[in-house]
C-alpha cells in the first residue's frame, strides 16, 4: 500500500485553518494582502489644515456672535395689555423709575401738561382741574397732603405726586370711576419686606378679615378705613397693625394698605387726628430711607 505524500504546501500556507482564503495566514510574507481588504486612508497635510481653518473660523463666528448678543443687542418689550378695573381693586399705572422717586428716568424728561391748573391748598404746585375735584371728594389736605410736584407725564400717563398719595389718570377708563386712581404707595413702600399672614376668621362689625390679602383691619384704624374712602382711597390691608419705628426716630402704631400707611397718634386723642395717613408720598418722591421693623406674628382670632 503506497501512503499519499504530505501537503507540506497546505501546512505552510494555512497553519489558521479560520482564516479566510483571501486574508494573509499566519505564515504569509509582509506586506501581502488579499483582495477585499480595505484599503486605509490617509489625509494629507494640506487637507487637513483646510479643515482645521474651516474649524476656527466657524469658532470664531459663534464667539463673536454671543458676544454681540450679550453686549449689543437690546431684546424689545412686549406691551402687554392691561387688564379692565376690578370693582373695588382698580388697576395702578406702572411708573417704572418715578414709582420710588421724583427724577424720571435719564434721557426721558417728563413733559408738564397744558391743561388748566388751579392753585394747590398752600400755595404750592398748581392741581389741574379734575385733579383737583378728585383732591377735594378723596378728603383734600388731609387724606392725600399737598401737592408736591406739577403734573408730569410718565410712561404716557399724567401723575402728581402729594405728600401722602401719587394721583394718576387712566386714559383708557375716561368716563368712568377709574380714570383717576391713586397709586400703590404702600405696595411700592413696603417692595421686599414680607407681612405674616392672618389667619382666617370670620368678620364682625368691629374686625373684618379680607382674604384677597388674608389681612384683618381693626378698632380705630377700621374706622377711619370706612369713613374717608376704603378699598378707593387706601385700598386692601396688606398688613396687621404693629408698632414701626419710622425714620423719623418715633414708633407708632401702624398698618399699611395697598395705597397707603395708617398710623396712630396717641398725642391728639380726642381730635380727628388720632389716626392719620402717613406721608409716603413725600418718602417715595425724595427716595428717603424706609423702616425695616419686622411685624409680629399675629394673634389668631378665634372662631365663633
Amino acid at each position: 500500500m503506497k501512503w499519499p505524500k504530505p501537503r507540506s504546501h497546505y501546512v505552510a500556507e494555512n497553519r489558521n485553518p479560520l482564516a479566510r482564503p483571501d486574508e494573509a495566514g499566519a505564515g504569509s510574507g509582509p506586506g501581502t494582502s488579499g483582495p477585499n481588504q480595505r484599503p486605509r486612508v490617509t489625509m494629507s497635510g494640506p487637507i487637513l489644515k483646510w479643515i482645521i481653518g474651516i474649524l476656527g473660523v466657524l469658532a470664531l463666528f459663534l464667539l463673536l456672535l454671543m458676544i454681540w448678543s450679550t453686549f449689543f443687542a437690546r431684546p424689545q418689550q412686549a406691551n402687554t395689555p392691561n387688564q379692565g378695573p376690578l370693582l373695588g381693586s382698580p388697576p395702578t399705572v406702572a411708573t417704572g423709575p418715578m414709582s420710588l422717586g421724583g427724577n424720571p428716568e435719564a434721557g426721558q424728561p417728563p413733559v408738564a401738561t397744558s391743561a388748566p391748573v388751579v392753585s394747590g391748598p398752600t400755595g404750592g404746585p398748581p392741581i389741574p382741574p379734575d385733579f383737583a375735584a378728585f383732591y377735594s371728594a378723596n378728603g383734600g389736605i388731609d387724606i392725600l397732603g399737598n401737592p408736591m410736584s406739577e403734573v408730569i407725564v410718565v410712561n404716557g400717563r399724567e401723575i402728581q405726586w402729594f405728600e401722602r398719595a401719587r394721583m394718576e389718570r387712566w386714559p383708557e377708563y375716561a368716563g368712568s370711576p377709574y380714570e383717576i386712581q391713586l397709586g400703590r404707595l404702600g405696595a411700592e413702600y413696603t417692595a421686599g419686606r414680607e407681612f405674616a399672614d392672618q389667619q382666617f376668621f370670620v368678620s364682625r362689625p368691629d374686625l373684618r378679615f379680607f382674604a384677597e390679602t388674608s389681612h384683618s383691619i381693626g378698632g380705630a384704624f377700621l374706622t377711619f378705613w370706612e369713613a374717608n374712602g376704603g378699598v378707593k382711597v387706601f385700598g386692601l390691608p396688606i398688613s396687621e397693625e404693629f408698632d414701626e419705628l419710622l425714620p423719623n426716630g418715633k414708633t407708632y402704631r401702624v398698618q399699611y394698605f395697598e395705597r397707603a400707611r395708617l398710623e396712630l397718634h396717641p398725642d391728639a386723642a380726642g381730635t380727628p387726628y388720632i389716626v392719620q395717613v402717613g406721608l409716603l408720598g413725600s418718602a417715595l418722591y425724595q427716595n428717603e430711607s424706609r423702616p425695616t421693623t419686622i411685624q409680629p406674628v399675629p394673634t389668631r382670632v378665634p372662631l365663633p
